[in-house]
């Protein structure tokens, strides 16, 4: 862990930049990356099969390396549990310390991952878009299919449901059991996406097109904020402030809730992953390379 100023928050961009408050490399190439919500530790895991649970700080907690490769993460908000799909059709859950307590194979290769916010339930997307929910006990909650295989799962901190999106053309709101409360067809490719803690307001990173905003509850288009640049990754915080986004072009920037832009650096390398601390004062980047910052935001 090394603390310290980055020279290219200071000598690129313009606005109020942030400043780094601590960072840490990974032993091999960075997989994924999560935010505890509550406890601000952060889960990460790299090519090697390694995770890593730092603390506030950027200090390590606890660490362990599997004999999988690990592709993708999910991390309960109280920081008690998460799940991770290991060698891409298998899934595991591992405590508070890392230790594995099962692992399960599945018939097809799993695209995405996320725990809830009290790290009771897993959700699973397939590719061959058939979606699971498994207890953390390891019991099968729900079986359900969506429109096209959804890359991209998160729960909602408020309500038993989550939100998912598709590589391409389709994003969708369904509850625990699978049903469906909204879907929405896309003509975009999706990168990323971000909702508040409501799930009132979300967010996707649609390449070409900017960010795309809309209404959590219904489904409907609120707009699109028109970005510089090849929109690849979004994240905001737990109420609708500011959003963080990040381009192909390694851009890193800030707008608020209306489109105006707070802020921009250029990134030396390719991030892999953003995450906006609840409350919009913290960001944690997660660079392709293994290195993950913390930067504090002043708004």
């Amino acid at each position: 862990m090394t603390e310290g100023a980055a020279d290219w928050l200071v000598t690129t961009g313009r606005g109020e930049r942030p400043t780094l408050r601590w960072s840490f490399s990974v032993d091999a190439p960075l997989t994924d990356i999560r935010l505890s919500r509550e406890t601000g530790e952060v889960l990460a895991s790299d090519t090697a099969g390694g995770l890593y649970l730092l603390d506030r700080s950027g200090q390590v907690r606890a660490m362990t390396r599997t004999r999988h490769s690990v592709q993708r993460l999910a991390w309960s908000d109280m920081g008690t549990g998460g799940a991770a799909i290991l060698d891409e059709s298998f899934i595991g859950w591992f405590d508070r310390n890392l230790e594995f307590r099962w692992i399960r194979e599945l018939p097809d290769q799993l695209l995405s991952v996320a725990v809830d916010p009290y790290g009771t339930h897993v959700a699973l997307g397939m590719a061959n878009a058939v979606n699971l929910v498994y207890s953390q006990a390891n019991k099968k909650v729900c079986r359900f299919e969506t429109a096209r295989p959804l890359k991209h799962i998160q729960f909602l901190a408020n309500r038993t449901e989550l939100l998912g999106a598709s590589e391409y053309g389709f994003v969708g709101r369904f509850t625990l059991s699978g049903t469906s409360v909204w879907t929405s067809k896309l003509w975009s490719t999706i990168g990323d996406i971000a909702a508040t803690g409501d799930g009132r307001s979300l967010f996707i990173a649609g390449f070409a097109q900017g960010i795309q905003a809309f209404d959590g509850q219904s489904g409907d288009t609120r707009g699109t904020f028109v970005c510089d640049g090849t929109v690849g990754l979004v994240t905001c915080g737990f109420a609708k402030r500011n959003i963080v986004a990040c381009t192909l072009e390694r851009t890193l920037f800030s707008v608020d809730d209306s489109g105006c832009p707070q802020w921009n650096v250029s990134a030396p390398e390719d991030i892999l992953r953003i995450i906006l601390s609840p409350l919009g004062d913290f960001l944690i980047c997660g660079f392709a390379s293994g290195r993950i910052m913390r930067f504090d935001i002043f708004s």
